[in-house]
């Protein structure tokens, strides 16, 4: 049986966010001001560390690694715009 759970993130370059194997990130979005993500995961299953990558409207953004998109988000009623990315490995 799966589930749909919320991760808060940090207003921050990169980060890692532990959550069950084979987990689906679904989006990304703006709960509370608060920067939120979204999975469908299985519960029970063993964690692993997701490394979810933060980038500002303008700010320069070095891919090399690959990366899958999430979602973009505004913050402060617009005046701040996040991209918000999966590192793949």
């Amino acid at each position: 049986m799966s589930a749909v759970w919320k991760y808060p993130l940090a207003v921050t370059d990169v980060q890692e966010v532990e959550m069950p194997a084979g987990a689906e990130i679904l989006s990304a979005q703006v709960q509370d001001e608060t920067l939120c993500l979204w999975a469908l995961v299985v519960p029970g299953w063993e964690e692993e560390p997701r490394r979810i990558r933060i980038v500002g409207t303008g700010n320069p953004f070095d891919h090399e690694t690959g990366v899958k998109f999430i979602g973009t988000v505004q913050m402060h009623s617009g005046l701040l715009v996040w991209h918000v990315f999966e590192e793949l490995v």
